[in-house]
């Protein structure tokens, strides 16, 4: 006979059945299957580039949720190491923006210089940028838990090759000229246009907003302000932006 105390999986709810693909593990928790695990595989990863020629970008990791994205750049490829970022939201308020919450770092040999360097070295504000890109947002919903804090097991080391995954094609000059309204007051649309724009600058440049005022022929001041409205209608949000919530705003 079982002993009474032993640990069983908790039912689901009534009228709940698991994902397709989803079975528990001894703790029950419902974890992918191989098989559904293959089938992301087979799809390849999810590469963003962070710079016109390709040599810098994103690859996440094809498993569902998983949230974890290699960094590639020439620096990294000469010191013989490998950065991997897991991106999740940067907090439990609704529509949080993407942040990096948690970085792991590999030496395939011995560096002639220290870890600390190599970490000096992540275009922290670009990676962010990049991910919270308004149009990118619905694609990367595949790839990264909406959960937070979300859960990580960390990435699949037995199938690495997502992680050394380029752009196939080099990026394109992003176009930077926005179709802007007369008078003051403008609508949600231009605002919106504003932040899809400002994002892509800022993903592959360190001046986006200079960028910006050159490409529409205005002062940067004009950018910021309209940069600032775009945060405030809810159509531009960073993780850097973001107050810490506290015990009341959750009460």
């Amino acid at each position: 006979m079982g002993d009474d105390n032993d640990e069983k999986p908790p039912a689901l709810p009534a009228g709940l059945v698991p994902p397709e693909g989803f079975e528990p593990d001894a703790d029950g928790v419902y974890r992918a299957t191989d098989s559904i695990n293959a089938k992301w595989a087979a799809r390849g990863p999810y590469v963003i580039p962070l710079s016109l020629d390709g040599h810098e970008s994103l690859s996440f990791e094809p498993r569902q949720f998983s949230g974890w994205a290699s960094y590639l750049s020439e620096e990294f490829d000469r010191s013989r190491a490998v950065l991997l970022l897991h991106i999740g939201p940067c907090d439990s308020g609704p529509s949080a923006p993407l942040a990096i919450r948690e970085v792991r770092l590999m030496t395939l040999e011995p560096v002639n210089f220290p870890g600390s360097s190599l970490l000096r070295l992540i275009p922290w504000e670009r990676i962010e940028a990049a991910v919270n890109l308004p149009s990118r947002r619905p694609v990367l919903a595949d790839f990264i838990e909406s959960r937070f804090p979300a859960p990580s097991e960390g990435p699949q080391l037995s199938l690495m090759e997502w992680a050394f995954r380029r752009p196939a094609e080099k990026l394109h000059e992003p176009d930077m000229r926005l179709d802007i309204p007369e008078g003051y007051r403008k609508p949600d649309a231009f605002y919106a246009d504003v932040a899809e724009r400002f994002l892509q600058a800022a993903a592959i440049s360190s001046r986006p907003a200079q960028d910006l005022a050159e490409a529409n022929d205005v002062k940067p001041t004009t950018v910021h302000r309209w940069i600032r409205e775009a945060k405030a209608r809810g159509l531009l949000a960073l993780p850097g932006d973001r107050k810490p919530r506290t015990s009341d705003d959750s009460s």
